[in-house]
């Protein structure tokens, strides 16, 4: 009798255990990955765990941290080609173009389809900051050829410096992706959460998103 029980959770188990794997891959797919899939980039989960360890540094070597925004946009080819350019490749060089402009030490994360996130720590004043900015903005709108068309894409940026008193990782990503959104796009391409001529009336990073978005789909 002992046997065939036995016998019975066997084969049980075996029934189970395709139900067993799919379940278990459910909920590895369910949670948020730490990298982006097209770029190799941080996510904006990763993100904020690295953006807490910067300025948990900055606290102890009084330094200072910017956290920048910056999406990509006002895609335009130098070519009359018809053929839909390739997004993915452009997004692909562009992340790796912002890496180039900044430290090895420094951090890139892709937040959604035309949108990064950068921390530079180790600042000795908020200066640096905008300089970092500008020197990313001047890599990404060089010329770009992927696959045969030549394409200029622009970019603004929004920023804050910090540390800053009862403000967290989430708190300063806010305020960069507010200042992001506050840019007049054509006047100015740069601003940070502390500037006082910081315009409210312009597009937000989504709009401009979109913009990208509908004329890729155009020329599909």
């Amino acid at each position: 009798m002992g046997l065939f029980i036995a016998a019975g959770f066997g084969v049980a188990g075996l029934l189970c255990w395709p139900y067993g794997q799919d379940l278990a891959r459910r909920k590895q797919d369910a949670v948020p990955s730490a990298y982006d899939g097209v770029t190799g980039l941080p996510t904006r989960r990763l993100f904020l765990v690295l953006l807490k360890q910067a300025l948990s540094r900055a606290e102890t070597t009084k330094r200072r941290v910017a956290v920048l925004a910056c999406v990509l946009e006002q895609f335009r080819p130098l070519s009359t080609s018809s053929a839909a350019p390739n997004m993915t490749l452009a997004v692909r060089v562009q992340a790796a173009r912002i890496k180039s402009a900044l430290q090895p030490h420094d951090v890139v994360a892709r937040l959604d389809e035309y949108t990064f996130a950068v921390v530079a720590d180790n600042l000795e004043s908020s200066d640096e900051a905008r300089l970092i900015a500008d020197k990313i903005q001047k890599a990404i709108a060089l010329p770009l050829l992927i696959e045969g068309q030549e394409l200029l894409i622009s970019c603004r940026i929004g920023g804050i410096v910090g540390p800053q008193s009862g403000t967290g990782a989430e708190s300063l990503l806010d305020a960069a992706s507010l200042a992001l959104s506050n840019v007049q796009t054509g006047n100015v391409s740069i601003a940070f959460a502390s500037d006082s001529t910081t315009p409210f009336s312009s597009p937000s990073s989504q709009a401009s998103t979109g913009r990208m978005r509908h004329y890729a789909d155009a020329r599909r």
